[in-house]
């Protein structure tokens, strides 16, 4: 549901109006439209769709007229990596050129129709739904996210969001790193924004469940007033934005004055391996001018983490250290210098904060009396094992003290072994989950 009082709180990205509630009641919105001097916008399933495209008319036109099943069949995307889909849905997009452009929305590619019967069973898990649709591919990078090496740094960087009050997650694709920081500030705010719709479907739905979601282009302005955010969060987004500086003074312009943005995993453009428009560590750095910055290897922070349970911002990094950094940068602007402290006891806050831990499915679990043992069935990209001082993180082989996999047995740990419990976190071999993920 998308929450009817932040409707006041937002004004147009394309002309700078404010919004007015035009169909839609309640404290909550599942389904209604937006009015502003720059047109109608649709709310979808609880998420604003707050793009300009050939969609947003018929979407609002099946609103209004109550065939909400329809403007959300027309909304969906299938993922690019779901091949077959979108080979079909390029066939079927040469048929529907013939038909008006309602029609063509209400009727749905062969490939948003499969989707939208999938991801709409009532009872289906998210690792349900993972495992049937048509890429391998995107079922692992969705389901193994939240140990795969590039989420990593998240892990240290969402215990920024800790006692904040309204918290906004930028690209956040399927919202993984908005369910940590929710997890750790239960009781804030969490805006959701992504310019896919089906991800912020399914983060609406699986992952994100308490998150307002948006749906916007982050190369024009955000819809939110000055100062509302007290932590703006992004992680593996910005080198996929072309107007870089522009959403940069966005994220100062929305950021309260005790507020912080942190940016985890950008990549480096001197790394071999390409991703978006990526900037070299001075070219971020120069994004935030005018405001206190600092940038981190992302390999230094999830060290760090598993090493001490720390987070080091009081760290002062040389530019041969960040040009070096090949897995990725970290950065974090403020308009004070007060943020950048140490901060320990990140491992324990995450343990506490726990409801529904799991052993890590890239794991296959063979059960004996009293003890678990862990063989990983996944390789890189999703999970690669790397030693750090003395503990090794997404081992090939573990062998795990308990008597059953399930979230009781592990949540039994925290009282009775939590030293143990430590130990499994910090190796990623535990890992918190939404309810509904597995």
């Amino acid at each position: 549901m998308f929450p009817t009082d932040l409707v006041a709180r937002l004004k147009c990205p394309y002309t700078g109006s404010p919004f007015e509630l035009e169909m839609g009641d309640g404290h909550a919105i599942e389904y209604g439209v937006l009015r502003s001097q720059g047109g109608r916008f649709p709310i979808i399933s609880g998420v604003l769709r707050l793009l300009i495209d050939e969609l947003r008319a018929p979407l609002v036109d099946l609103i209004t007229k109550g065939h909400e099943q329809d403007a959300l069949r027309g909304a969906l995307e299938v993922p690019v990596v779901m091949r077959r889909g979108v080979m079909l849905d390029r066939l079927w997009s040469g048929i529907t050129q013939r038909l008006p452009l309602d029609a063509a929305v209400r009727t749905g590619t062969p490939g948003k129709r499969r989707l939208y019967k999938r991801i709409t069973r009532s009872h289906a898990t998210f690792r349900e739904l993972a495992a049937e649709v048509d890429s391998g591919a995107w079922a692992k990078w969705q389901t193994l996210r939240f140990s795969m090496p590039t989420f990593l740094p998240v892990y240290a960087l969402a215990h920024m969001a800790r006692g904040r009050r309204t918290i906004l997650d930028f690209g956040c694709g399927l919202g993984h790193s908005a369910f940590l920081m929710k997890r750790l500030s239960r009781d804030a705010q969490v805006i959701c924004a992504d310019y896919s719709f089906t991800s912020m479907y399914l983060a609406r739905r699986y992952i994100a469940v308490d998150a307002a979601c948006i749906c916007l282009d982050g190369d024009y302005p955000l819809p939110f007033a000055a100062h509302y955010f007290d932590c703006i969060f992004s992680t593996d987004a910005l080198q996929y934005i072309e107007a870089k500086i522009g959403l940069a003074r966005e994220f100062e312009r929305i950021l309260s004055s005790d507020g912080v943005i942190t940016l985890a995993h950008l990549h480096n453009r001197l790394s071999p391996v390409v991703a978006g428009s990526a900037l070299t560590a001075s070219g971020y750095d120069g994004l935030f001018e005018g405001m206190q910055r600092r940038l981190y290897p992302e390999d230094t922070i999830v060290s760090d983490y598993v090493a001490s349970g720390t987070l080091n911002l009081g760290r002062q990094c040389t530019p041969q250290e960040l040009n070096q950094a090949l897995s990725g940068l970290s950065l974090v602007a403020a308009r004070t210098d007060a943020i950048f402290t140490s901060r320990a006891g990140l491992l324990d806050a995450y343990i506490e904060a726990m409801r529904h831990p799991e052993l890590n499915p890239a794991y296959e679990i063979t059960q004996e009396a009293g003890a678990l043992t862990l063989k990983r069935g996944i390789g890189a990209l999703y999970a690669v094992e790397r030693t750090i001082e003395t503990c090794k993180i997404l081992p090939l082989h573990a062998r795990v003290q308990l008597p059953s996999p399930g979230s009781a047995d592990i949540l039994a740990r925290r009282e009775a072994d939590r030293d143990g419990l430590r130990e499994l976190v910090r190796r990623f071999l535990v890992l918190e989950t939404p309810d509904l993920y597995w």
